[in-house]
């Protein structure tokens, strides 16, 4: 799920990963980001709208069996915000989520202004008005922390070490709540540096494991089998 150049070009990095695992991607922009059209982004809110519109799609097309959800940053917030609503979802790897708007906004302020607390508060409640107003979401409602404990799709989470727009710790705040089977990737970086190797093996174990993709290829197998 793409919300930036970034996650583009990561995707465009997994395909010789998972292609030749026998699984396909799905990728696409979501309303406001890269080739989409539309005038505002969500930062997941409205964005779980759009992927559960997707998913639908891809079912009534019954071209794919099993399917998982991997995004970064913004995308990894939507697929953890629509999580706890679709338990049918395989698995999900969440790289660099944010487990709480507000709190991110304050750290952000924090280490990149000298603005005063308080102002930072009440500058805040003149965006979250705005926001309101005009895109139709409450800033306080993103607050992925508050889906987890009834999310138990299998999940991978990732994180970069030197992350400082995101920091590392959202996602183990994340990890530690969530319900369902999950494991975590730590690697060096940053917020929009490109994952390493080892990163995307693991993507594939997880997706391998998670997607019965040796099922799957069995039960091919005794269909092709059984037309000859």
């Amino acid at each position: 799920m793409h919300g930036n150049s970034s996650s583009r070009l990561e995707a465009l990095e997994a395909i010789p990963y998972i292609l030749p695992a026998n699984m396909t991607l799905f990728c696409f922009d979501f309303a406001g980001c890269g080739n989409s059209e539309g005038e505002y982004i969500s930062l997941g809110w409205h964005e779980r709208d759009d992927l559960n519109l997707i998913i639908d799609y891809l079912r009534k097309e019954r071209r794919v069996s099993t399917i998982g959800l991997w995004g970064r940053s913004m995308g990894s917030v939507t697929a953890l915000l629509h999580g706890d609503r679709d338990p049918s979802i395989a698995g999900m790897v969440l790289d660099s989520p944010f487990s709480n708007m507000k709190v991110l906004v304050n750290e952000l302020a924090k280490m990149y202004t000298k603005i005063p607390s308080f102002l930072v508060s009440g500058a805040l409640k003149i965006v979250k008005s705005t926001v309101k107003s005009k895109a139709k979401f409450d800033l306080e409602d993103l607050t992925p922390i508050d889906h987890v404990s009834g999310c138990f799709i299998p999940a991978l989470f990732a994180c970069a070490s030197g992350d400082d727009f995101i920091n590392p710790h959202h996602t183990d705040d994340l990890y530690k709540k969530y319900a369902g089977d999950k494991n975590i990737v730590r690697f060096e970086g940053d917020h929009n540096s490109m994952r390493p190797e080892f990163f995307f093996n693991s993507v594939v174990i997880f997706f391998h494991n998670t997607l019965q993709i040796e099922v799957l290829l069995r039960e091919d197998n005794k269909i092709a089998t059984s037309k000859k």
